[in-house]
């Protein structure tokens, strides 16, 4: 419980030792309930190392931590407080166990009973008491021996009683095959600061190196399309958002990676906010599937979400179109392989052309001068005048079709014995005379609804 009524000093107060006791209790208390009110979760390591040499001899061992218990409790280790005993492991992997918890552990402050023991006492105390030779800080002299208490941790395991006592988590140790004892590399025990956890530190670090790369690509892209299209695609405007989602987190990934000492859960919700807008561009991860803060295990939240906002950036935008150049292979003969059947089943064809000619021309005439048929099969068409696949112009493309500068687009109507000699032989070629000079061409195949590439 926490005590929050100040004492009232008046004339004529008898000093007594419970004076001053409630008074320590009365200032912690405003403290901790300050604390708690401001901050969230302001509990957990700001600094711990554990000793690897001696935990690869079986002995867990604190060299440095500090922070505070979940009740409050501040601790410096080894400056104003003593580490907790070693704590030898074997006896504790029985039978098949490979895993095993470990806790700091401290006695809670009790109310109205015994806090602090002697030392040759030992009782289960959260204060150990011990003497301190202090000097008058006005004078720096008339040195005195006073009492002070040692607070009272220890090391305990999931495999003991932790009744009665105050633990935060402090480690997984896990016995690998070769028998030698390690800690579990994802596991995180509750921090107030992310740089107390290298695991976290090479999160954020990571996150930061993707979104640099990321946004780097996407600016790329996007730069190339402003300079060839006259119109964006609806595949074009879900990059520029995508572009855009990427930079309006960047920096502030950039600033928490670069000054880690903000709380864990900073990091946590900057990439969970990242995590959900990335949503709207993947049809596998929803906002559902993201998992909530834990900060009594960081590891398995921060491994959960880093894994899924890494899928998310990974996305590369579904398109239902898919453009292919003719390449020029004969004397007026531009082709390209059709690569996928399914890409002549259901689809829609168009043929992009761009030419030196006047545009007029090339509208009015276009239908009538460009022969559309199988590689193997334009020549002969050419030469007996045969028909391949109609054209007709489109003054307004569909929406979905990247629609280049320079360029007009006419659909191609897939029927009849031409068609039938593109679907056998996988190719598409166009016989483009002179009277249409310079020509660039593409097409453009629209896949059916559901479809994408």
């Amino acid at each position: 419980m926490r005590r929050l009524q100040p004492v009232i000093w008046s004339k004529g107060t008898f000093l007594t030792p419970q004076h001053l006791q409630a008074q320590d209790r009365y200032i912690e208390g405003l403290l901790g309930f300050r604390l708690q009110a401001q901050t969230f979760r302001p509990w957990g390591f700001r600094e711990l190392e554990i000793d690897q040499e001696q935990l690869s001899n079986g002995i867990l061992q604190v060299n440095r931590a500090s922070g505070l218990m979940p009740d409050g409790l501040a601790f410096d280790i080894p400056g104003p407080d003593p580490a907790p005993t070693p704590k030898p492991l074997a006896a504790h992997f029985k039978g098949d166990r490979r895993r095993l918890k470990a806790f700091l552990a401290i006695p809670p402050l009790r109310e109205g009973a015994v806090n602090v023991s002697p030392p040759t006492d030992r009782a289960d105390t959260r204060y150990i008491s011990e003497a301190m030779a202090l000097r008058d800080e006005n004078t720096g002299q008339m040195e005195k021996s006073i009492q002070v208490g040692r607070k009272n941790f220890r090391i305990v395991t999931e495999v003991e009683s932790q009744r009665g006592l105050t633990v935060m988590p402090l480690a997984h140790v896990e016995l690998s095959a070769a028998d030698v004892f390690q800690l579990d590399p994802r596991f995180v025990p509750p921090v107030s600061v992310t740089a107390a956890s290298e695991y976290l530190v090479a999160i954020a670090r990571r996150i930061v190196e993707i979104l640099a790369a990321k946004s780097t690509t996407l600016a790329g892209i996007r730069r190339e399309k402003n300079a060839l299209l006259a119109d964006y695609t609806t595949y074009d405007v879900a990059n520029f958002w995508l572009l855009y989602t990427v930079n309006s987190y960047f920096p502030g990934f950039r600033r928490l990676f670069e000054g880690n000492r903000s709380h864990p859960e900073q990091l946590f919700r900057t990439m969970l906010e990242m995590a959900g807008a990335l949503t709207a561009f993947s049809s596998e991860i929803q906002t559902a599937d993201l998992p909530v803060y834990d900060h009594s295990d960081l590891g398995t939240c921060f491994t959960d979400l880093d894994e899924k906002l890494r899928r998310l950036l990974d996305t590369v935008i579904p398109r239902n179109f898919i453009t292919l150049p003719l390449e020029k292979v004969r004397t007026a003969i531009y082709a390209t392989n059709i690569e996928e059947r399914r890409f002549l089943e259901g689809t829609r064809l168009f043929l992009g052309v761009a030419t030196e000619a006047r545009v007029s021309d090339l509208i009015n005439r276009g239908p009538s001068l460009i022969k559309i048929g199988s590689n193997d099969s334009v020549d002969q068409m050419v030469r007996q005048a045969l028909p391949g696949l109609a054209l007709r112009h489109l003054p307004n493309p569909p929406a979905t079709l990247p629609v280049q500068k320079k360029y007009q687009y006419f659909s191609l109507d897939p029927v009849g014995e031409a068609w039938e000699q593109i679907v056998r032989t996988r190719s598409l070629a166009a016989f483009v005379p002179d009277e249409l000079p310079s020509p660039r061409l593409e097409l453009v195949i629209l896949l059916p609804e559901g479809q994408t590439v």
